[in-house]
């Protein structure tokens, strides 16, 4: 299936910029695992022709040079979901945009490169009432872009918590929303 751009993510970052470009034109489709926290947004992106999967998370991504090709989803199987452009808003642990293991955090989809403390230990701080240091882990960008190997995938943006930096400020998220629209149709 062939969409202008492909939204991973249902919550606020990902409904925000799902509606946004819908009403630019863009025909889009969100993939939306659990609940979506938006559900204005999730009206006027659906009353605006927009598509969600509700229920469905993509388990694979195709990226050719630096660019992504498709994504599949856990529901879709073997139907690749194709799009000029595609926005990573997958949230950070709690939704699983973000994985943690002993060894290292990373980003389960496209494998992108994610800003972190390199030891374990220094995670988080024993005081609960601390700032954690995780919480500002996420995918490092360049000019909204999602990077690979140091380098930016073309037509892969990243808004969100998912994003190195930010973490639970709903202003921050929509704004990160807001930006990665606005880079996509300059």
């Amino acid at each position: 299936m062939k969409f202008d751009v492909v939204i991973i993510g249902g919550g606020l970052a990902g409904m925000t910029a799902a509606t946004l470009l819908q009403k630019s034109g863009k025909a889009c489709v969100v993939i939306a695992r659990g609940l979506s926290l938006s559900g204005e947004d999730r009206g006027e992106f659906e009353r605006l022709g927009g598509t969600i999967l509700p229920g469905d998370r993509v388990i694979s991504g195709t990226v050719r040079g630096n660019r992504v090709c498709s994504v599949r989803t856990e529901r879709l199987g073997d139907i690749a979901l194709e799009a000029d452009d595609f926005i990573l808003a997958t949230g950070k642990f709690f939704s699983c945009g973000l994985i943690a293991d002993m060894e290292h955090v990373y980003e389960p989809i496209f494998g992108l490169d994610v800003r972190q403390t390199p030891g374990f230990g220094d995670r988080a701080d024993e005081s609960f009432h601390a700032r954690q240091a995780f919480l500002d882990f996420g995918v490092i960008t360049r000019n909204g872009r999602g990077l690979l190997h140091g380098q930016p995938l073309e037509n892969l943006f990243v808004a969100g918590e998912v994003r190195e930096g930010l973490s639970g400020q709903a202003d921050a998220i929509r704004q990160s929303a807001e930006e990665v629209s606005r880079y996509m149709l300059e």
